[in-house]
């Protein structure tokens, strides 16, 4: 089956659909006397049932202590999950303050934290262990958990060092909050997080999640010291969904799906740049792949920057363009597809493909560069009305010499598309997004701004983003 997206203003299309059904794990083919140490067992699982894996431990915990003991536990587990706080595993609050990049990555910390706090006081009520194991095999359960350094709330602490507490307990907590802790990090580039499968295999040499260690502590050490990379989030993802790939590009395939930039799939206005996307599909069948399943895939132009490039000058504002055509004419359709090149064994390049809703014609753009545009761009910050700032007027030139392009003038032009003056170009995607990630592809991505909808009290703020010398692009969404 085709995997489509549909969205405002278009659907892409790509791949196969992958269904995911008969890799769903049954937890309740295990009995009474399977619960000799804990482990997640090997299947595939999403955030929600790791969750419920990892609840087990609490249900332990709370066999031995009581079941008063569960509401100041999952209060410290919220407290480690919170971004902020004496308990709070990672106290990113302060570290992410007027960091773009940061702050994106606490929010989603943040609402993944909300989120498993509250599955697993769902989950604890249900007592799914107790169902599946039986009350004597929780009193039995001992797991030696190595100290993680994570702070428990004085409250735990009174419960789990009182006169009903022990090393065995403590230590099955300690598990029990380091399992959801990676669990919220391993799933913070994701938009779609929620949805994201995890397989766990059964010849992992660690307990649940912890193989992922060396990749997260990297991941964060980059995201906390440095202004982090996009190959870094890939990077990290890669190790987490598919370690045996080669880390390399924007994205990836592997057995269970495609992971992209979270623009492929949602407006490039409102998609997070930073942020990935989880897609049931797969775009290479394994023979085309070189008989593997895990494909990276990679940009056309490694270094943009030697890229060969077109001017704008040379087609005239709103005339007809270098093939004779009326450009002002020239539509397209809001379908679009993503489609693999002809790759080597384990990489990939990917195209969207775009097409003329008149005589069919059709215009090529490499997914990486849109991508890479969409990271670029700019939007505008808050528009100031002005007697002399307005919107472009229709016409071959624009409010204050704007000059005003076709969409089809941008996609005409061989390799990417500059200018050498240093005026402000005007291009609208007329509601179309698949056509507007195509124009991110085609723009030299050094002064893009991007403007929503109707864009009226948006042109002010335009003019004021990006950098305040050279040519500017002010790319308009339109509306759809």
């Amino acid at each position: 089956m085709d995997y489509l997206i549909r969205m405002e203003g278009g659907t892409l299309r790509f791949g196969t659909q992958v269904d995911l059904k008969s890799e769903a794990v049954t937890g309740n083919s295990n009995t009474v006397r399977d619960l000799v140490k804990w482990d997640i067992p090997a299947g595939v699982y999403r955030a929600k049932d790791i969750v419920r894996e990892a609840g087990i431990l609490l249900e332990a915990v709370c066999a031995r202590l009581g079941d008063a003991a569960a509401g100041p536990l999952l209060r410290n587990l919220q407290a480690s999950l919170a971004v902020s706080g004496r308990e709070a595993v990672l106290p990113f609050a302060p570290l992410a303050a007027g960091e773009e990049r940061k702050s994106l990555f606490l929010a989603q910390a943040e609402q993944i934290g909300t989120a498993l706090s509250g599955w697993a006081r769902e989950i604890y009520a249900e007592q799914p262990g107790r169902q599946r194991y039986g009350y004597d095999a929780l009193l039995r359960l001992v797991h030696r958990s190595r100290c993680d350094q994570h702070l428990w709330t004085p409250e735990a602490v009174g419960i789990l060092m009182g006169p009903a507490g022990s090393p065995e307990v403590m230590q099955l907590f300690n598990e029990y909050l380091h399992q959801l802790v990676l669990l919220r990090d391993i799933l913070i580039p994701y938009e779609n997080w929620g949805e994201v499968p995890l397989e766990i295999g059964e010849d992992h040499e660690v307990i649940g999640l912890r193989h992922i260690e060396p990749a997260r502590d990297r991941f964060f050490t980059e995201l906390i010291v440095k202004r982090i990379a996009h190959k870094e989030i890939v990077r990290f993802t890669q190790k987490v969904l598919c370690p045996e790939l080669v880390p390399v590009g924007y994205g990836f395939q592997y057995r269970l799906g495609t992971v992209l930039p979270a623009a492929v799939g949602k407006s490039p206005v409102t998609a997070a740049p930073g942020l990935l996307r989880w897609h049931p599909a797969q775009i290479l069948p394994g023979s085309e792949a070189g008989n593997t399943e895990a494909v990276a895939f990679d940009y056309e132009q490694a270094d943009y920057g030697a890229a060969p490039r077109s001017y704008i000058d040379s087609c005239a504002p709103g005339r007809p363009n270098r093939d004779g055509a009326n450009a002002a004419s020239l539509h397209f359709r809001s379908a679009a597809d993503i489609v693999p090149r002809m790759p080597p064994p384990g990489r990939a390049s990917l195209e969207l493909r775009l097409t003329a809703s008149e005589g069919g014609r059709e215009y090529r753009v490499d997914l990486g560069q849109a991508l890479r545009g969409h990271r670029y761009m700019y939007r505008p910050g808050a528009a100031i009305s002005t007697e002399t700032e307005s919107s472009p007027t229709s016409g071959s030139e624009g409010h204050s010499g704007w000059l005003e392009y076709e969409a089809a003038d941008i996609l005409d032009l061989p390799g990417l598309v500059d200018s050498s003056r240093d005026s402000i170009y005007y291009v609208s995607a007329e509601g179309n997004t698949p056509l507007l990630l195509g124009l991110l592809g085609k723009l030299f991505p050094q002064n893009v701004v991007i403007i929503d909808g109707d864009g009226a009290d948006e042109y002010p703020g335009a003019l004021r983003a990006g950098k305040q010398f050279g040519a500017k692009f002010l790319l308009h969404r339109g509306i759809p």
